[in-house]
């Protein structure tokens, strides 16, 4: 009896902690014909994937800027995206814009949780942002790829 006693004041312990992951992003699939897939990660979940770092520019920063994330494919691993799928990106503010999945498994986008070296607010576009390594390929510096970046990312709707 003594050992479920402990037991359970252990599990109590541990119900906080439980209790307050608070996911920052959820994705969403409806590519498998089954029914849909949902991933939802906090931001020690997305600290614990490998983390890309570069300095970029776009229309949202003048001067290069480092960024520093997962990479969006690695986010996407767990889903087993086909290369032809469509990702729509959701902000806080329910802004939504498509981007082809092709994009995130043929350049270094990024889902950023730091720009030069400190985590981003949502006053300051964050807590998550898409960035695009446009410094590396002058071919992204296209007004639709700015379009792509989009920042308070929350969800991720796989179609």
């Amino acid at each position: 009896m003594k050992i479920l006693g402990l037991l359970g004041m252990a599990l109590l312990c541990l119900a906080p902690t439980l209790a307050t992951a608070n996911p920052v992003l959820t994705i969403t699939s409806d590519v498998k014909a089954d029914a849909p897939l949902v991933v939802r990660y906090d931001l020690e979940d997305l600290e614990a994937l490998a983390q890309a770092r570069y300095d970029t520019i776009n229309d949202f920063v003048d001067v290069p800027t480092e960024f520093s994330g997962p990479l969006l494919r690695d986010v996407l691993a767990p889903l087993s995206v086909p290369e032809d799928a469509t990702l729509e990106l959701i902000a806080l503010n329910d802004y939504r814009f498509d981007m082809p999945y092709a994009d995130a498994a043929n350049y270094d986008v990024m889902v950023a949780l730091e720009r030069d070296g400190e985590r981003m607010s949502v006053r300051e576009n964050g807590p998550l942002w898409i960035i695009y390594p446009m410094s590396d390929h002058p071919e992204l510096q296209a007004p639709i790829y700015n379009s792509r970046l989009v920042w308070q990312l929350t969800a991720i709707a796989i179609k």
